[in-house]
């Protein structure tokens, strides 16, 4: 707090003198600080409270630089929060104040240390006049003939007039709950960091403001955008996810043009499986709100799923292009699409550069690992999975893909207790989970454990009842081919392979790799049909490929990996 200047008056005393307001303007704006507002030609400018107490820690260090360290302690109270979170913050002001990145005129990104203010910040002194002081205390006439009592009185009187006063007392400070538009903006923060921990912060702030406000759409929409994370990212599949689809739906009830709204309802459907609905809801939402790039690059990644090869990559590019912060999985989407392409340098590229950017990224290890296994690299392989566990990413992919490593290597019991470290991340990890049978009934002789016999008939019923009702993964598709294998059905296993062929599946290494899959590969009798289905694969994705060369929305030389900054 400032502070307080103090002034004679003419009997003595010292009272305070109120300091001029904290006033300043910047190129076409003036900012003031008491009042917590930015106006431009008399029109405000309405900013979040974070992204004005952003502007403010800018303008008190004009012309400086501000590093992030100083920006998290300021405005953000010390709290834990990562650069990204304040690129964020950036992108957020600077939309507000129709500022852009590559040409700023209000604020600057100086690489490796923060931001700067870009025009001077010219303080303005027309703040309020002074308070008014206080008027002289009236002097009291005694006579010769008062009373003892009026003479002590008097006396009092004397000694207040000649004595200097203790300062005020301090104005008490009011505290209130923070209000629905608080936790709905700190909440967004949180959400934004796609981190376990701060995704629990962020769904506790929403469901407080639900507490308040039952019926608020933005509330409904990103607790359940949190819990789509959840069932999506942090392996808490079943429960989150079904609770998400219902929010959605709620706040689509009350809000149908909200694109935040359309983002939930697609990413609970994309929990589920529902590929093509949800597809249509991220669409849905980028129409409605151009200026975001997440549903678009979401968009991206189910029409990979899809086997859509050409539009994924084209829409990823389009989702790069709309400017401020990238989406957090944007590298590791096109780096998949291109290894799925054959643009292996390139696809190597992208994913190195994930993983050097947002080491804690949750995918990034695992999709760079698949491929060096599918590539028949499996030192490298096993070497990235063990780097990202290390640093403590929990996603069942990377011990699973350790397992698959140590198959192909004979090593039968590391691959078992990998297999195993991945359902202790997500017991429903069913990739990990139908390996772990496959080796079971290899051990017990094939039909000689009659419980493990009726588990994988279960299993692969269940993935075919689950494609019946709207399960649109490959994946599901290729878990019933490994279980029919095992269980010896040759001919239903190629029918399940056909079923993840139609459904998107365009992996034609991983099925040439896969040991689970050799009795298919192998066998005369089956051979001839597997072979036929890679062959399959290799044209539709042949096909794709045709549309990406040469295409006039691809960057020039992005195929050789040296366009990685667009």
């Amino acid at each position: 707090m400032p502070v307080e200047a103090r002034y004679p008056t003419s009997a003595g005393e010292r009272y305070p003198l109120p300091m001029p307001r904290e006033r300043y303007r910047i190129a076409d704006l003036v900012l003031d600080v008491e009042a917590v507002s930015v106006v431009r030609d008399g029109s405000p400018v309405v900013l979040p409270r974070l992204s004005f107490d952003l502007l403010v820690a800018l303008v008190r260090r004009a012309p400086s630089v501000v590093g992030f360290e100083e920006l998290i302690g300021t405005v953000w109270g010390g709290m834990a929060i990562s650069d990204e979170t304040i690129t964020q913050r950036v992108a957020l002001l600077r939309r507000a104040l129709g500022d852009e990145a590559k040409n700023p005129r209000y604020v600057r990104g100086v690489r490796g240390r923060g931001y700067q203010l870009v025009p001077t910040a010219e303080p303005l002194a027309d703040g309020p006049a002074p308070a008014e002081p206080p008027r002289p205390r009236r002097r009291i006439a005694i006579g010769a003939a008062a009373t003892l009592a009026v003479a002590a009185l008097a006396l009092a009187g004397a000694l207040l007039v000649n004595r200097t006063p203790a300062s005020p007392p301090a104005a008490p400070v009011a505290t209130r709950s923070p209000e629905v538009p608080e936790l709905l903006e700190r909440a967004g923060s949180y959400l934004r960091l796609h981190q376990e921990r701060n995704n629990e912060l962020a769904i506790e702030l929403y469901r407080r403001a639900l507490r308040l406000e039952p019926d608020n759409p933005r509330a409904l929409a990103g607790l359940s955008l949190a819990l789509g994370q959840s069932a999506t990212k942090f392996n808490q599949r079943d429960a989150a996810g079904n609770q998400a689809l219902e929010l959605a739906q709620k706040a689509l009830r009350l809000a149908p043009d909200l694109p935040l709204a359309h983002h939930a309802h697609a990413l609970a459907l994309d929990s589920r499986g529902q590929i093509a609905p949800a597809l249509a809801a991220y669409l849905r939402a980028a129409e409605l709100d151009p200026a975001s790039s997440a549903p678009l690059a979401s968009a991206a990644n189910l029409l990979m799923v899809q086997g859509h090869l050409a539009r994924a990559l084209e829409t990823n590019l389009q989702a790069a292009r709309i400017g401020g912060e990238a989406p957090l999985y944007l590298e590791v989407q096109i780096g998949s699409t291109l290894a799925l392409l054959g643009f292996d340098q390139a696809a190597a590229v992208w994913f190195e550069r994930a993983l050097e950017l947002k080491p804690d990224n949750v995918f990034a290890a695992a999709a760079f690992a698949r491929m060096r296994l599918a590539q028949g690299r499996p030192r490298e392989a096993e070497a990235i999975a063990a780097r990202a566990l290390a640093r403590g990413i929990r996603r069942p992919e990377l011990p699973a893909l350790q397992g698959t490593a140590a198959l192909l290597a004979g090593d039968v019991r590391t691959a078992r207790a990998r297999y195993q470290a991945a359902l202790e991340i997500a017991p429903d990890f069913s990739f990990a989970e139908v390996r772990l049978l496959r080796l079971d009934f290899q051990e017990s002789g094939r039909g000689g454990d009659v419980g493990l016999l009726r588990r994988s008939r279960e299993l692969a019923r269940a993935a075919r009842q689950n494609r019946a009702a709207g399960d649109e993964w490959p994946d599901s598709a290729l878990d019933e081919a490994l279980l029919e294998t095992g269980l010896g059905h040759s001919e239903e296993a190629l029918r399940a392979l056909d079923a993840a062929i139609a459904l998107g599946h365009r992996d034609a290494a991983w099925l040439l790799l896969d040991p689970m899959l050799a009795p298919l590969r192998d066998d005369p009798a089956t051979r001839t049909g597997f072979g036929r289905r890679i062959a399959t694969i290799r044209r539709l994705v042949d096909a794709e490929r045709q549309r990406v060369e040469g295409a006039p929305w691809l960057p020039p030389s992005f195929l050789t990996g040296s366009a990685a900054r667009m």
